[in-house]
């Protein structure tokens, strides 16, 4: 059995990773003035980025609303397999 020929149209040619490079972007980033801002809020202010921030009643219903339609759509999404064994059995059999 052959392998099928190559489409060069889709090829992406490999580049070597260069570690300089990805220390200087490391470094730029933690030297850049919103992340020093940030750093110097948390210091003096006990802020907390990752703190949600308070919100009202309304919200907090629909972002509970939210999430149950989230975790029934995924609970849906994980469960088709075992219904389309049972769906194609009975397309099968009609």
């Amino acid at each position: 059995m052959s392998t099928p020929p190559a489409n060069w149209g889709v090829h992406q040619s490999q580049f070597r990773f260069d570690i300089r490079a990805e220390r200087e972007e490391c470094e730029w980033l933690f030297q850049h003035p919103a992340r020093i801002l940030q750093d110097r809020m948390v210091r003096r202010s006990r802020t907390n980025r990752t703190k949600q921030h308070s919100c009202t009643d309304w919200e907090k219903a629909e972002r509970s609303e939210v999430e149950a339609r989230r975790l029934l759509h995924q609970a849906r999404v994980l469960g088709w397999g075992k219904e389309k064994r049972y769906y194609l059995l009975q397309l099968g059999s009609a």
